[in-house]
């Protein structure tokens, strides 16, 4: 081989090399956090819309990159979720899960001593129930998320799906973090509650507690009520955001970047999957009676 050939390969193979970096690499995924080029950012979650269609589109012309998760099989459930799609709002699923209280579930309810197919079956058609979701929360579920197998049955589906995954914390017993961080599903905790008590002031301080939260961690996930007292106080949220020097994001930017799907893993080195950035913004649902096991069964 001419020497003027192989200097000119031996540079290409040094920039294949260098491109290939951030896909086959011995570094742990990122987690999530402040970087210094980034301010501060706190994520909004509304709970429960589907039931009442007024306050639903009250909460979907909120300014700002709020995220809803809507229940499924609800009257304006669809309607909705259509709607914050053209809004340009996230969508997810507010999955309900069974309770210590005996709280009613309805349709849709994943309850604890369902077996696999059962539990599946009712998560796949809730999925397929909701346009647009890009995640799933839990709604109540204090009794099933402190349960690792029915969690980590979820986690599973979700991954599948590239799906993410907020953990309301109902329960301070809560497995289901723990489980979606075992298999790398993006995900995170819920920081504040919002709205525990319909006080509008009470509300307001809850709030400035967030971005408190989000200036000292880099980031924080608050979660609310479509109820007038919190509309009224999230209208009232981009002076806030100014003073704090916070930015309001959709949920699924402060996802730990990249989100990492282990291929081929040895002690020294893995091959990772495509960032979340590059994964569809939408996906279409799966069949939730399809015969055809999940990819992770076969």
């Amino acid at each position: 081989m001419s020497r003027p050939r192989a200097t000119w390969l031996s540079h290409l193979l040094v920039l294949l090399l260098a491109g290939a970096a951030p896909l086959c690499s011995a570094a742990p995924a990122s987690s999530p956090g402040k970087t210094s080029a980034q301010p501060a950012q706190l994520a909004i979650i509304i709970d429960d819309l589907g039931y009442n269609l007024s306050m639903g589109r009250r909460t979907l012309d909120l300014p700002g990159a709020i995220t809803v998760a809507v229940l499924p099989f609800t009257p304006h459930g669809r309607e909705l979720a259509a709607y914050a799609h053209r809004r340009g709002k996230e969508i997810m699923l507010h999955a309900p899960m069974s309770n210590h209280h005996q709280y009613p579930l309805g349709r849709g309810g994943l309850r604890s001593g369902m077996d696999k197919h059962e539990f599946l079956a009712v998560l796949r058609h809730n999925l397929a129930e909701i346009p647009y979701v890009q995640g799933v929360n839990n709604h109540m579920g204090s009794q099933l998320t402190e349960q690792a197998e029915p969690m980590s049955w979820l986690m599973a589906e979700l991954k599948h799906r590239r799906l993410y995954f907020v953990d309301s914390r109902t329960s301070a017993q809560t497995q289901a973090l723990n489980q979606a961080q075992a298999i790398g599903l993006p995900s995170l905790k819920r920081d504040v509650f919002l709205d525990d008590k319909r006080d509008q002031q009470l509300i307001h301080q809850q709030l400035l507690r967030a971005l408190e939260k989000a200036q000292q961690q880099g980031l924080a996930v608050a979660i609310g009520h479509p109820y007038p007292e919190t509309l009224r106080v999230l209208e009232q949220l981009p002076a806030l955001l100014d003073s704090y020097q916070v930015e309001l994001v959709a949920v699924s930017a402060l996802m730990p970047k990249p989100t990492l799907l282990d291929i081929l893993p040895t002690k020294e080195s893995r091959c990772l999957a495509p960032p979340m950035g590059l994964w569809p913004r939408v996906w279409a649902p799966i069949d939730p009676f399809d015969s055809i096991p999940p990819l992770w069964e076969h």
